[in-house]
């Protein structure tokens, strides 16, 4: 499988776009272990599921019917889903924290 440098690029876009807006908005230093995650959690999401939303037309428009491509297609998205299983699992407790300094920070302007 070759890697899809392009949207690796878009990732790393996205992870970056995450941290200049939080930043923007003037969020402390203290919190970046917690935007770190976020960043890299979230942008890793939203590459996963373009992956994902490929696999799965593959797996559909197989045409011939092919077992041991419907078994590969299977394969690949279970790998993806696990990829994007344990992204979920990283990302909840930063997502809640974060969610509750937005939410503190907006009573407080």
């Amino acid at each position: 499988m070759n890697p899809d440098l392009e949207l690796a690029r878009e990732r790393a876009s996205v992870a970056h776009r995450i941290l200049v807006k939080f930043k923007e908005m003037g969020l402390s230093e203290d919190k970046d272990e917690d935007l770190a995650r976020i960043c890299t959690d979230l942008a890793d999401l939203w590459s996963a599921q373009i992956s994902y939303k490929k696999l799965l037309l593959n797996l559909l428009e197989n045409g011939d019917n092919d077992w041991e491509l419907a078994a590969q297609c299977l394969t690949d998205i279970k790998s993806h889903v696990d990829h994007m299983s344990w992204h979920i699992g990283s990302v909840k407790g930063p997502l809640e924290r974060l969610a509750v300094e937005c939410y503190e920070s907006g009573e407080i302007a």
